[in-house]
């Protein structure tokens, strides 16, 4: 299990408190903000700009990615964001 599948599960389970993400349409899950921030760095890295704070080690850890680069990963990415988002 990842880090992040286990974050969402202590989550669900009440043994892990999120951030509080408001939006001018109301409050959003955290994890499917944290998802889409990731997917947006992730893009700009598979395209060679690198973001501030950010390492593409960080995310294949946390995600459990496979690959070499960041074009490698974001195929794996978005497959794992649509499981969760179920899209």
């Amino acid at each position: 299990m990842t880090p992040f599948e286990q974050a969402v599960t202590q989550a669900q389970a009440g043994e892990l408190q999120t951030p509080t993400v408001s939006t001018s349409n109301g409050n959003i899950n955290y994890f499917k903000y944290q998802l889409a921030v990731h997917k947006y760095n992730l893009s700009l890295m598979s395209k060679g700009i690198m973001s501030r704070g950010i390492k593409l080690k960080d995310l294949k850890w946390y995600y459990g990615l496979k690959g070499r680069t960041a074009g490698d990963c974001l195929p794996q990415f978005i497959e794992l964001m649509n499981r969760y988002t179920g899209k």
